[in-house]
This record gives structure tokens, C-alpha cells and sequence, in this order.
């Protein structure tokens, strides 16, 4: 009998451990996804690469973005004059991870404001992210980014 409560208490604390775990690294990867569309918002090339593998794709509406496309595209983006402002949300619809590797799917929405006139207007996809976690921080891998009509 002890050997049993012995046993189920430790598959408790287990238990316990793995979720908090699993909490921690959704946690992780909501903010890593949310810092990385900084470089959409900011266009600032450091959440880009504070965020992502080296060999990070982006496949966009049947595009293939690769990170010397990002690049130019925030380059590009610097150099004109800002006419708007973006907000991005995200609404998650599940995340699985195993060991060093994490994928999720979400709804995101960019709440766009044009700065000459206030105008807003709204931007949905829907999304996925795949990550590995490369010395204890989550960087993505691949994005597939699908527009909503």
C-alpha cells in the first residue's frame, strides 16, 4: 500500500511539473510570435532575428519569404514613409509540443489605422507556426500565413 501512495504521489508531482512546463512554453511561444510581428509593425530587423532560426520560411499566400526576402521587404519598408499603424491580435486554436519542437495554429488580425485620415480597417489570416527550442529560447522555423477574405 505505501508503495502505491508513493507512486501516485510521484506521478502527481510529474503530472504537475509537465503541465507547468507546458504552460511555460506556451507562454514563450505566444511572446516570441508577438515580438517577431514587430517586424511587420516597426520594421525593425532585430525581431526578426531575435525570433528566428537562421533557415526561417515564411510561406505567404503561395509565396516563399525567405529571410533575405523579409529583409528587403522591411528595408523597403524603412525607406517610405509611414502611413499607417498596425496592431496585431492573435486567437489561438491549439499548440502541441514535443520535447524541442512546438507547432500552433491561430486566427491573426492586423487593426490597421492610416494615419492621414484615421481610417481603420482590419486584416485577417489564418495562421501556423512551427518552433524549436535551440538552448531554452523558442525560435520559429516556418510560418505558413494563409489571407482570410
Amino acid at each position: 500500500m505505501k508503495i502505491l501512495k508513493i507512486i501516485s504521489i510521484s506521478l502527481l508531482f510529474s503530472f504537475g511539473s509537465s503541465a507547468q512546463n507546458i504552460t511555460k512554453d506556451t507562454t514563450e511561444i505566444k511572446s516570441v510570435l508577438a515580438d517577431f510581428f514587430q517586424v511587420f509593425t516597426v520594421y525593425d530587423i532585430k525581431h526578426f532575428e531575435q525570433n528566428c532560426s537562421p533557415d526561417f520560411i515564411l510561406y505567404e499566400n503561395g509565396e516563399v519569404w525567405s529571410s533575405k526576402i523579409i529583409r528587403e521587404y522591411v528595408e523597403k519598408a524603412r525607406s517610405e514613409p509611414k502611413t499607417s499603424e498596425r496592431v496585431n491580435e492573435f486567437h489561438f486554436i491549439n499548440f502541441n509540443i514535443k520535447g524541442n519542437v512546438a507547432w500552433a495554429a491561430y486566427h491573426n488580425t492586423a487593426h490597421i489605422t492610416l494615419l492621414k485620415d484615421g481610417t481603420k480597417r482590419d486584416i485577417n489570416w489564418l495562421e501556423s507556426i512551427i518552433l524549436e527550442k535551440v538552448k531554452g529560447k523558442w525560435r520559429l522555423v516556418q510560418m505558413h500565413s494563409t489571407k482570410k477574405k
